[in-house]
C-alpha cells in the first residue's frame, strides 16, 4: 500500500536535500593555497613578472573571477532551495484542499 510521508517527513527530506547541494558546492571548491599558486602561474603564463603592477592586477582579476563563481554558486543553490521550498508549499496546499473536499480520502487520515 502507499502512503503518502507526512509534514514532518518532507520537512525532513528537504533538509537533506539541502544539506547534500551545500555539500556538492564545497566538494567543488579548491583551497585557497590551491587557488592562489593556480592563480599564479595563469598570472605569469600572462607574461606578468612577479612583483610587477601587472602581476598585482592579474591576482586581483583572478581573486575577483573566483569570488564571482562562488556568489553565482550560491545564488544558484538558493534559488533551487527556493523552488524546492515553495514546491512543498503548493503540494501541501493543494492536499489539504483535497482533504476539505472529501475528508474521507485515505491521504487525508492520520
Amino acid at each position: 500500500m502507499l502512503r503518502h510521508p507526512s509534514a514532518k517527513h518532507r520537512g525532513s527530506a528537504i533538509t537533506i536535500f539541502s544539506i547534500a547541494l551545500i555539500g556538492l558546492a564545497v566538494t567543488g571548491c579548491v583551497s585557497a593555497q590551491e587557488g592562489q599558486y593556480r592563480d599564479a602561474g595563469t598570472c605569469e603564463s600572462f607574461g606578468a613578472p612577479f612583483g610587477s603592477r601587472a602581476y598585482t592586477n592579474c591576482m586581483l582579476e583572478q581573486q575577483a573571477r573566483r569570488d564571482n563563481a562562488q556568489r553565482d554558486s550560491l545564488e544558484r543553490m538558493r534559488l533551487t532551495q527556493e523552488v524546492a521550498r515553495n514546491a512543498q508549499e503548493m503540494t501541501d496546499r493543494a492536499r489539504l484542499d483535497r482533504c476539505r473536499r472529501d475528508p474521507d480520502r485515505r491521504e487525508c487520515r492520520p
